[in-house]
């Protein structure tokens, strides 16, 4: 069956999605597979960097972060390219990438709102090393974009005050961390 986007995005939404995620897999995997093919990638390569980008995708229909504006096969393309360009260069391999597929534009403020899941990884893997108290606060700060007043419910902080100085020195522990790991650096920046 044939999903419209906004088809996938409600189905995305209200947890009813395996039929719509199958949908997308059959008609845009192959576009990904060509993609990755030209560009010297493998039938395994093109496989994870899809799961990745669909991945990305669902995490961001289900913030309510999803730009529909754009069509769902151009983003995840788009994605999946930024994804693939990323993995070659961190493998220091020198592959000029080609669009043949779909072409898509994108703003800057789209681009900046695209963390790739390299980035994201290492993000996470940073605040678990920073003590249960410091990932949850940076996770709602960095994820789910809380305020102070709504973290500070949450952690059932006394004040807000609490949430900000509390965040403040969270936040200059992950700086630390990111200064002493060179290859951390190298990834965040892109």
């Amino acid at each position: 069956m044939n999903y419209s986007d906004k088809e996938i995005l409600q189905a995305i939404r209200s947890g009813e999605d395996d039929k719509a995620l199958s949908a997308l897999y059959k008609n845009l995997l192959p576009k990904i597979k060509n993609l990755i093919r030209q560009n010297g990638g493998g039938q395994d390569d093109a496989l994870d960097i899809f799961q990745d980008a669909i991945l990305i995708f669902y995490k961001q229909v289900k913030m309510n972060s999803f730009n529909e504006t754009y069509s769902i096969a151009g983003f995840v393309y788009t994605i999946s390219r930024n994804l693939w360009i990323n993995q070659v260069k961190r493998k220091k391999r020198s592959v000029e990438i080609t669009d043949s597929e779909i072409p898509l534009e994108l703003d800057d403020n789209m681009l900046t709102q695209l963390m790739t899941k390299e980035r994201e990884d290492m993000v996470v893997k940073l605040l678990s090393s920073l003590g249960e108290t410091c990932h949850r606060l940076l996770t709602y700060v960095i994820f789910h974009r809380l305020s102070m007043k709504e973290i500070s419910q949450k952690m059932e902080f006394s004040s807000e005050d609490v949430a900000k100085t509390k965040h403040y020195k969270c936040k200059q522990r992950l700086i630390q961390l990111v200064k002493n790991t060179p290859y951390t650096q190298e990834i965040l920046r892109g």
